[in-house]
C-alpha cells in the first residue's frame, strides 16, 4: 500500500514575506515547507473555509494589503498562504476544508495553527494554558503523543479554529516529523510532515 503524505503548515499570513517583511523566521518555515514537500508537483490544500478569511481579490493578498501578491488561484486566506508557501511550481488539484480522504499521488497540505496566545503581545494575550497546549501540539505533530484535546481544551488555549486538529488526530502517521516550530508573535506555528 503506498503511503499518503501531509504537510502540516502555519496559515499566518506573517509568512508572506511582502505583507510581513519585518518578520525573519517566514524565509525558514517557506524553506522547510517548500523543502518538506520535496517530489510533490501535485498538491491538495486543506484550510478553513470561514467567510472571514474570503475575499474577492482571487488569487491575490489585495485584502491583506498586498494586491501585487498573486498566487494564481485562491479566495480564502489559508489557500493563499499555502499557494504562496508551495511556490508557482506547484499545481493546485483542489481546495477544501476538510481533510477527508487521503490521494497518495498528491500531497495533502493542512493549514492550521496553534494557541493564539503565547505572550502578552498575541493577538489573544497571554492564555494560560496556551503553554502547554503548544508544547502538546508540537508532541503530536513530532508523533510522540495522541493529540489528547478536545475542542473545548483547545480553544481554551487560544486555537481558534480546532476542527482541522481533530480531524488530523483521526490519522495514525507511519512516519512524523516535527520540521519547524515558530511562536515569536505568540501564536504557535508549525511545519510537520506525516506519512500515513
Amino acid at each position: 500500500m503506498v503511503a499518503s503524505e501531509l504537510l502540516i503548515i502555519p496559515g499566518t499570513p506573517a509568512v508572506v514575506g511582502e505583507l510581513a517583511p519585518a518578520f525573519a523566521p517566514a524565509r525558514g518555515i517557506v524553506a522547510a515547507a517548500r523543502q518538506a514537500a520535496g517530489r510533490h508537483v501535485r498538491a491538495a490544500i486543506v484550510g478553513s473555509h470561514d467567510e472571514r478569511w474570503r475575499t474577492d481579490h482571487t488569487g491575490t493578498f489585495a485584502a491583506w494589503g498586498a494586491a501585487h501578491v498573486d498566487v494564481g488561484g485562491g479566495n480564502y486566506l489559508p489557500e493563499l498562504v499555502a499557494r504562496y508557501v508551495l511556490g508557482p511550481e506547484s499545481l493546485i488539484a483542489e481546495s477544501r476544508s476538510a481533510i477527508g480522504a487521503l490521494d497518495p499521488e498528491v500531497l495533502t497540505v493542512v493549514v492550521l495553527d496553534g494557541p493564539a496566545g503565547l505572550t502578552p503581545r498575541a493577538p489573544l494575550a497571554m492564555i494560560p494554558e496556551a503553554p502547554a497546549v503548544h508544547t502538546q501540539l508540537q508532541e503530536f505533530l513530532a508523533g510522540r503523543r495522541a493529540l489528547g484535546l478536545s475542542s473545548d481544551e483547545l480553544r481554551t488555549a487560544g486555537v481558534d479554529e480546532p476542527a482541522l486538529w481533530l480531524e488530523l488526530a483521526e490519522f495514525i502517521p507511519a512516519r512524523a516529523e516535527l520540521i519547524v516550530t515558530e511562536d515569536s508573535l505568540g501564536v504557535g506555528g508549525y511545519v510537520a510532515k506525516w506519512e500515513v
